[in-house]
């Protein structure tokens, strides 16, 4: 753990710290609460600041916004055990957001709130590898979502970062090697990929082996792609920025051009794509090529409610 005595506390809107006066206890709940606070920090919501001792629960409101704010703060390992010893309630709690979010369509402020709350549990259990695999996993649906393609790039490092994580955790776990695999492979380090598709051999499914092969043979040929896939990513990242400045022309540019370089990725989100293609289309008032990208979207996603809606709005049956 860090020494509270040299560690300066973040920074965290809506937080100020009480500093407790040495040999301090945080005794509450019929004694059932009894923890040595040892001089540290404490956060507090700033309307319950006050020179006084703070309550129990006045301490545990503090605690629970700043790791649910910035699971990394400083002390954040120590505030975290202080939830779990002293506030079981609210970490139950947080728990039960957690299987929320899986069951909740995957919309960027759930997918930055699912990461918060997985590296809180992550600091109460280090050694255990489902958890940086989650996060790591839901980076990367981060950075294959159309809204946050424009910086997919460090999403994407940020998948890789925690998966190896987890890889370092539990190096036999064929879920973890395969999705690790792919980050790799997506942002061009292919003989990184390359090695962690031989680690797991025969442990595959058909359908993934067939892929893995081709891939493999790829790299042993030297036949990869000279461009990586998250280039192409970011360029649709710059796609979308165009559309939101309203240069529907520039975007569906930009769209054509990634759709025509990336036929020969199989992982690439060409729903989304044809998606936001189909849109730019619709504000150039082209219904014909809206209409056929549209379509497109649907027909490789067939739950894609946005692009059924936009159909609707043509007049047109998905």
């Amino acid at each position: 753990m860090q020494s509270a005595h040299i560690v300066q506390p973040t920074e965290v809107a809506g937080i100020s710290y009480y500093y407790p006066p040495a040999e301090s206890v945080l005794d509450a709940r019929d004694g059932k609460v009894n923890i040595p606070l040892e001089g540290f920090p404490i956060p507090l919501l700033k309307e319950d600041f006050s020179e006084e001792t703070p309550s129990y629960d006045a301490v545990g409101r503090g605690i629970y916004h700043l790791l649910r704010v910035n699971p990394e703060a400083a002390l954040a390992d120590r505030y975290a055990a202080l939830l779990r010893d002293g506030y079981p309630h609210l970490l139950a709690e947080l728990a039960t957001y957690l299987v929320m979010l899986d069951k909740k369509d995957v919309d960027l402020p759930y997918l930055d709130r699912k990461i918060s709350y997985l590296k809180i549990f992550t600091l109460l259990e280090p050694d255990n590898p489902r958890l940086p695999f989650e996060i790591g996993a839901t980076f990367f649906d981060k950075g294959m979502h159309l809204a946050a393609m424009r910086n997919t790039t460090l999403h994407l490092f940020a998948a890789e970062k925690y998966l190896r994580k987890s890889f370092n955790l539990a190096a036999d776990d064929t879920q973890v090697i395969c999705l690790l695999a792919d980050v790799c492979y997506i942002l061009g380090r292919y003989d990184d990929a390359g090695k962690l598709w031989k680690v797991i051999g025969s442990d595959l499914t058909t359908e993934s082996a067939e892929k893995i092969r081709r891939r493999l043979n790829l790299i042993a040929g030297g036949n990869t792609p000279s461009v990586p896939a998250v280039d192409y990513l970011q360029a649709v990242g710059v796609a979308l920025e165009a559309y939101e400045t309203e240069d529907y022309e520039e975007a569906a540019a930009i769209i054509l051009d990634v759709m025509e370089a990336v036929s020969v990725y199989d992982e690439f989100p060409l729903a989304e794509i044809n998606y936001l293609l189909g849109l730019c289309y619709v504000k150039l008032d082209i219904p014909r090529y809206a209409e056929q990208y549209l379509k497109e979207a649907v027909r490789i996603r067939p739950d894609y409610e946005e692009a059924e809606l936009e159909m609707q709005k043509l007049g047109v049956a998905p």
